[in-house]
């Protein structure tokens, strides 16, 4: 049996990290107990804050307009929520195949990249969709649909790999390109996260 030749990365351009609002930090030399009613009653404010900000956002709609940061709150917890999910999903799947004995392996990674393949062009179309009306979101808008395009191609080069050898090098460079755009993506979210009061958790 030949050799299979995938190195599918599994490298999330959206999933992997999450963005929450920045909130307060308790003392260091808080007792415990303290500590603890802290944290719950941040918990409540954060949940609160969510709350205030899902109605400003509808009430921004009403209007017509949004604040730049009702926007990116709308555009990150609601919008980029849901489709972060759909590409976990796409690459929980390919990770199965992956871990698929050998004698199974070699169509178990061509049907799930073939999948994979698909589920990227409905993440672009999706991402496509979403309105966006702030220069700063547009241009995100635009570096994710890129990096989800380079990664569909990155993802067609694995399957053709399968039965040609010779796509080596070519899925490598187009590795490469993955990785400048989801680097150029990531660095403009935190950019922007940063402006608008939230931080990344991994």
């Amino acid at each position: 049996m030949k050799r299979l030749l995938v190195f599918v990365l599994i490298a999330f351009l959206l999933s992997g990290c999450s963005l929450m609002k920045v909130g307060k930090v308790s003392s260091s030399n808080e007792g415990a107990e303290d500590t603890k009613v802290t944290t719950t009653d941040e918990k409540g404010k954060d949940e609160d804050q969510k709350t205030e900000a899902s109605a400003a956002v509808d009430d921004s709609f009403e209007k017509g307009s949004m604040t730049p940061a009702e926007e990116f709150t709308s555009f990150i917890e609601g919008d980029m929520s849901d489709i972060s999910v759909m590409e976990y999903n796409v690459q929980v799947n390919l990770s199965q195949a992956q871990r698929e004995p050998a004698e199974d392996k070699e169509q178990a990674m061509k049907d799930a990249l073939e999948s994979a393949i698909a589920g990227y062009e409905q993440l672009s179309m999706k991402m496509e969709a979403i309105e966006v009306e702030s220069d700063e979101l547009v241009k995100l808008k635009q570096e994710a649909i890129e990096g989800f395009s380079i990664y569909q191609e990155y993802l067609i080069l694995n399957r053709e790999l399968i039965d040609d050898p010779s796509k080596d090098e070519e899925m490598m460079a187009k590795n490469l390109e993955y990785q400048r755009a989801k680097g150029t993506y990531q660095s403009h979210l935190e950019d922007l996260a940063d402006e608008y009061g939230y931080s990344f958790e991994q």
